[in-house]
């Protein structure tokens, strides 16, 4: 028979074993174990600086020694909804997962633990995010930021819970805690180069543009799978209501839109989907090679005769001003003398000197003859 002497630093703690069975844990200080020469000893060596106890003996020990696991550890457990908060003097230290059973050294920390069931309680406090986000993806938290104009729809397990005001949110990951967000702005919707045959069999393209706006997000994540794509067809069906009904001249005379009737149906199948659709336009229509170069033909020729109805009626318009003109001046002499006069002013100025003979009315007639 004989001693061993054994010495435990502060930081350490020791698991004695004697012949394959747990004996003790030594705490610090020198300890003298008494052994035979047959006794197979074995001594662990554990630290604690990391807080928890992660050794095989573990199970052991809860089952077998609770006197052991009452002096020298904290026990922290989580069934199979609920996770634990440890703190350790007073700082979170870390984040226990489900069905969970930790132990943590006693004398090196105060250990204190806070159980939460995520099945009633699925969100994270906002004043412990803080805390949560400095231990990271250890946290077991899911975070969600909505934006302003936004909404959240909350969904855990797959199933709708409420809705979200633009903010910053955490949800215990063993919830299964899904955020989408939804833009409530106004938004718009292009539709181009949609083909569309009118009544009089002329194939036409063009662009449609709606303006909508989510007004119940919770109706239209429920209704449809993307109400923007729904959005989208039920213009399609509309343009084509529209302009299938018409000839290419209604098209063009009456820069046409769409129905009135038609967009009311678009408005109101989609106001059931949680959208208010505003105003709804056909922006451009674009015709065929072909059928533009006949109709730039037309145009040009519409446009040269309207150039000669106006030439004529002013053609018209002068002659009958002479005719006037004529009339007055016959029932008039005095005027042909001013016209004669305004004649003679107009030739005087471009000569250098007029000579006159047989009196003013020689003057005239020597005028009239010239050539």
């Amino acid at each position: 028979m004989f001693w061993k002497r054994i010495k435990v630093g502060d930081r350490e703690r020791v698991l004695v074993i004697r012949d394959g069975r747990f004996d003790t844990i030594l705490g610090p200080g020198e300890h003298t174990i008494f052994m035979t020469p047959l006794t197979r000893l074995e001594t662990i060596v554990c630290r604690t600086d990391g807080l928890i106890f992660d050794n095989e003996w573990a199970p052991f020990l809860l089952k077998q020694r609770p006197d052991l696991v009452e002096l020298y550890f904290t026990l922290v457990e989580t069934s199979d909804t609920e996770v634990a908060l440890v703190s350790a003097d007073g700082r979170l230290f870390q984040v226990l997962t489900p069905a969970r059973r930790v132990l943590f050294w006693k004398g090196v920390a105060v250990i204190t633990a806070e159980v939460v069931d995520v099945i009633d309680a699925p969100e994270v406090p906002a004043e412990k995010l803080p805390a949560l986000d400095r231990v990271g993806s250890a946290s077991q938290v899911v975070s969600a930021h909505v934006r302003d104009s936004h909404a959240g729809l909350l969904f855990l397990d797959n199933r709708f819970s409420r809705t979200l005001k633009p903010g910053k949110y955490g949800f215990w990951s063993a919830a299964g805690p899904r955020v989408e967000s939804v833009d409530l702005r106004r938004q718009t919707i292009d539709i181009t180069g949609q083909e569309i045959l009118t009544r009089d069999k002329v194939t036409l393209r063009v662009n449609i543009s709606a303006d909508y706006q989510v007004e119940d997000p919770v109706l239209a994540a429920q209704s449809a799978k993307d109400p923007a794509a729904l959005l989208y067809r039920a213009l399609q069906f509309a343009v084509r209501q529209t302009l299938g009904r018409r000839t290419l001249e209604d098209v063009l005379a009456d820069k046409t839109d769409v129905d009135e009737s038609v967009a009311g149906e678009v408005r109101t199948a989609m106001a059931a989907c949680g959208l208010r659709v505003g105003a709804i336009a056909l922006k451009d229509i674009i015709l065929p090679g072909e059928i533009r170069d006949i109709l730039n033909q037309v145009v040009a020729a519409e446009k040269q005769a309207q150039a000669n109805l106006i030439r004529r009626r002013e053609e018209t318009a002068a002659t009958r001003s002479l005719l006037n003109t004529a009339r007055l001046m016959e029932e008039n002499p005095l005027l042909v003398r001013l016209k004669e006069l305004e004649t003679l002013e107009r030739v005087v100025e471009k000569v250098d000197r007029v000579s006159v003979s047989d009196g003013f009315e020689g003057l005239l007639t020597n005028l009239v003859s010239m050539k």
